[in-house]
């Protein structure tokens, strides 16, 4: 049995309209607009797509690149929406790797033997 996790990192300064800010504390903040987010009536989300990169594998081992997910007015468009991440599928515990050959006792060495190498 293996488990799988895919890992993203998500530029949010590439979000439409998103800006970086020095609170009145020193805090550092990032200002989404509204308008780049779902926002229900608990939660708000920032709907995101996934798709496998055209030309294979990075430099940086990402198998995948994250875009804003489009409205129905972009598609209609055909507008691209901004590249605002990567992302690589990490599997743990694979069942494919070999199966460990039983071990077996050490062997009792004869004191006499003088086959060290130094």
């Amino acid at each position: 049995m293996s488990n799988t996790l895919h890992k993203l990192k998500i530029d949010l300064l590439k979000v439409t309209g998103a800006r970086k800010f020095t609170a009145k504390d020193g805090s550092e903040h990032i200002a989404i607009p509204a308008t780049s987010l779902y926002i229900g009536a608990k939660a708000a989300y920032l709907d995101l797509d996934m798709r496998e990169n055209r030309d294979g594998i990075d430099d940086y081992e990402n198998t995948h690149m994250l875009t804003i997910s489009p409205t129905a007015a972009q598609r209609a468009a055909k507008e691209r929406t901004p590249i605002v991440g990567n992302a690589k599928t990490l599997t743990f515990g694979t069942s494919s790797a070999p199966s460990a050959a039983p071990r077996q006792a050490p062997q009792a060495q004869d004191d006499n033997e003088d086959d060290i190498p130094f």
